[in-house]
């Protein structure tokens, strides 16, 4: 991998886990902002890596996290109605939602 093909793919990483946060904490500023912090911090802290397999490890890592965001996390939101609270989660079209069959195979 070059160096200006792992700069691209670095900067990519990071715009896709800055997009995905603000797609899965929409609404939600105090989550949106600090989650925008710790993607900063972490990017900052490897921005004079030179090993180009680290630098792959950390790519990979960035394109995990932004896959368990995207497919795992939802926002709950409580409503509070007169006599009771409700909760809403908002799910988006690519949340994963299984049947439980995994898990019941591992109850057994």
């Amino acid at each position: 991998m070059t160096t200006l093909n792992t700069r691209y793919a670095v900067f990519r990483a990071y715009k896709q886990l800055l997009r995905i946060q603000k797609e899965t904490f929409k609404g939600d500023t105090f989550a949106i902002r600090e989650a925008k912090r710790e993607t900063y911090e972490k990017f900052l802290n490897n921005k004079d890596e030179i090993d180009i397999n680290k630098i792959q490890e950390y790519i990979n890592q960035a394109n995990e996290v932004a896959s368990i965001l995207q497919k795992n996390i939802a926002q709950v939101i409580i409503e509070k109605d007169p006599l009771e609270y409700r909760f809403k989660i908002q799910l988006h079209k690519n949340h994963e939602l299984g049947d439980n069959e995994s898990i019941k195979k591992l109850e057994k």
